[in-house]
């Protein structure tokens, strides 16, 4: 049977590609097996495993990561034993990164990742012509190598998304045409496998081998030029007078912005930077030719340009620093800015030149700031730290050098320093550093025993709440934080409430009103005997639960029999059937239309009882469902339960 040929180079090609990025496609295929299992465990009850987040992660570090080292060591012609130790070395940096990360990871381990994400991408962009650091001109090499990237990256993330709507859609259809039943976790598992498993398999097999040939003079996109000429060079200098027109109203004002406006003001200035860079690196081949002198003048005046917004910049992230110290957020945006001053004022001296100094030196700072004591979040931790000191000192809320019961100790504390206390806690307990703040408190800081196989939900409130508890000052919100630090008037709430309630009041002489028994809290398996937790209640009289059937129509009150060493086997006391007494009332009022809601006189009661015990149900929702031939039954409902000995 002959082959179609199609089918014959595509698997050609698959096989190329694996045999030239082996690790690489290794790499994806562990992404997509732990992404898998993330959504898997998404839908159920308890943690991840703690294997999840470190594979996912040192999987998806490790795609950029060996992709770059396997195209240095082709582009530079590595010997083997060269080759596989440097490779070896990636693998022993994605297994110390799988050890060290955190099972749950926090902002901290978000942001390190992320960052380190770029860095390697970066090296991809890079690795195979650092060479040309030592040049003076720049060949047409690099460009056309990453332009190749681009393009493949643009094509497989269009092929991807068609096809995994494509397979949406086709498993929509299957179910409601034919009746098959599956997991909504199948589009999450489609969607992984090909963004992982297709996507990396298909940019892959359109990285530029034959590094002369980039080399050689071609034609430039014509659809690149008109989109970079026509939409995104107009773009930028409409951003420019904007921003331009803004600092004019800043110079007469002489009030820099606050709160979100500063906020936008910065993204503006920083996107409109990199949106310029990145449309003047598209149109880098066209520089020289004859008919294009008009990129050259637009670069000149665009870095030109750049240095008074960098500089309005700079002065208002240098504000914000001078009052409340350095976090992440604003070291990353210092060092951006600090970056396209560099790369403003290179390019402006090089005349265009040295492309291939934009991602190595933005790797560079990206791995720089990804750990260490000059990384972003040490750098962090040691500033606000120094301002957590600075105020306690300020405003003398340290008692034998501990901040425990400082509410108490200076109740007139201004609103502002309050909010700015709570911005600092809030800092170390999201950061996971409250360790950081121990020598100023004499309670622990660090985690109970008895919350240390909790959910991590629970966990991380508890170390919200903690520096609050242990000093006596209140905890802020975002939006009530703004306030404070403003000044603003003043808004007090206080909610009370109970973490667990009793489901149960003890009426005295064997009587209990059970509250809160429905359906939906609980259910048993009539075929296999089993149910979950159900509705405990821990009585002097003995340990009895209420389990409901699966379609809702028996409720069953069970006793733990009394033994010594494990807990005993439930035994079922006495039992309440719903389905007669719903059916009566449908035959009884009828069916209105298919969705028919009916107001009762009173609730229905149902009754069960032995010779020891009595329960009375009071019924105030109960729900009939058919779907087909299947009927479902849900309520809720409060009861009263009485044991005589």
């Amino acid at each position: 049977m002959t082959k179609l040929p199609s089918l014959q180079r595509v698997a050609a090609q698959a096989g190329r590609v694996a045999r030239r990025f082996p690790l690489t496609l290794l790499c994806a295929a562990v992404v997509c097996v732990a992404g898998c299992q993330a959504i898997a465990y998404s839908n159920l009850e308890g943690e991840q495993p703690v294997w999840v987040f470190p594979l996912l992660s040192a999987g998806a570090l490790g795609v950029p990561l060996t992709l770059a080292l396997a195209l240095a060591a082709a582009r530079y012609r590595w010997p083997a034993a060269g080759r596989w130790a440097a490779l070896a070395g990636a693998l022993a940096l994605l297994a110390g990164w799988a050890v060290l990360a955190p099972a749950l990871p926090g902002l901290v381990w978000g942001l390190r990742l992320a960052v380190l994400l770029l860095g390697l991408h970066l090296a991809v962009a890079a690795a195979p012509y650092l060479g040309e650091l030592r040049r003076g001109a720049d060949t047409p090499g690099f460009w056309r190598y990453n332009e190749a990237l681009l393009r493949r990256l643009l094509t497989g993330g269009l092929y991807a998304g068609v096809l995994w709507a494509g397979g949406a859609v086709a498993l929509v259809a299957v179910r409601e045409l034919f009746g098959f039943y599956f997991s909504p976790d199948l589009f999450g598992y489609l969607f992984v496998g090909l963004a992982t498993i297709f996507n990396t398999w298909f940019f892959l097999a359109g990285v530029p081998e034959d590094f002369a040939a980039l080399e050689q003079d071609a034609p430039y996109p014509r659809g690149l030029k008109v989109f970079t000429q026509f939409v995104l060079l107009p773009l930028v200098a409409l951003y420019v007078g904007i921003l331009y027109a803004y600092l004019g109203r800043i110079l007469l004002t002489w009030t820099l912005p606050q709160g979100w406006v500063a906020a936008l003001i910065l993204a503006l200035i920083l996107a409109l930077a990199v949106a310029g860079i990145l449309a003047l690196l598209l149109i880098h081949p066209l520089r020289n030719s004859p008919e294009n002198t008009w990129i050259r003048t637009f670069a000149r005046w665009f870095y030109r340009a750049l240095f008074p917004l960098l500089g309005l910049l700079a002065v208002a992230i240098g504000t914000r620093i001078r009052a409340y110290g350095l976090t992440e957020e604003r070291y990353f945006v210092l060092l951006l800015a600090a970056w396209l001053l560099g790369m403003a004022a290179y390019f402006l001296w090089r005349r265009g030149q040295g492309i291939i100094w934009v991602p190595v030196t933005l790797a560079g700072l990206a791995f720089g700031s990804a750990a260490g004591p000059w990384g972003a979040f040490a750098v962090a931790e040691r500033s606000q730290l120094a301002q957590l000191r600075a105020l306690t000192s300020r405003y003398q809320l340290l008692q034998k050098g501990r901040l425990d019961g400082a509410a108490r100790r200076v109740p007139s504390l201004p609103r502002p320093v309050r909010g700015r206390l709570s911005s600092l806690f809030d800092f170390f307990s999201r950061c996971d550093a409250l360790a950081r703040l121990q020598l100023q408190f004499a309670g622990p800081l660090h985690l109970p025993d008895s919350l240390r196989h909790r959910d991590a939900y629970e966990q991380q409130e508890w170390r919200q709440d903690r520096p609050f508890a242990l000093s006596g000052f209140e905890h802020y919100e975002p939006y009530q934080l703004q306030n404070a630090l403003n000044e603003g008037p003043e808004n007090n709430s206080i909610n009370f409430y109970v973490r667990d309630p009793a489901k149960y009041v003890a009426l005295g002489q064997g009587r209990y009103w059970l509250k809160d028994v429905g359906s939906s809290a609980f259910s048993f398996d009539s075929a296999t005997s089993r149910g979950d937790a159900g509705l405990v209640l821990p009585l002097p009289e003995g340990t009895f639960r209420l389990l409901t059937n699966f379609a809702g129509d028996s409720l069953q009150l069970q006793q733990r029999q009394q033994q010594q060493g494990p807990p005993g086997r439930w035994h079922t006391q006495l039992r309440l059937a719903l389905r007669a007494p719903t059916d009566s009332l449908v035959r009884r009022y009828g069916r209105t239309n298919a969705a028919a809601s009916i107001d009762l006189p009173a609730p229905v009661e149902l009754r069960a009882g032995n010779a020891h015990m009595r329960l009375r149900l009071f019924i105030t929702t109960l729900n009939r469902e058919q779907d087909g031939g299947e009927v479902r039954y849900y309520y809720s409902a409060e009861g009263l339960l009485e044991i005589t000995p």
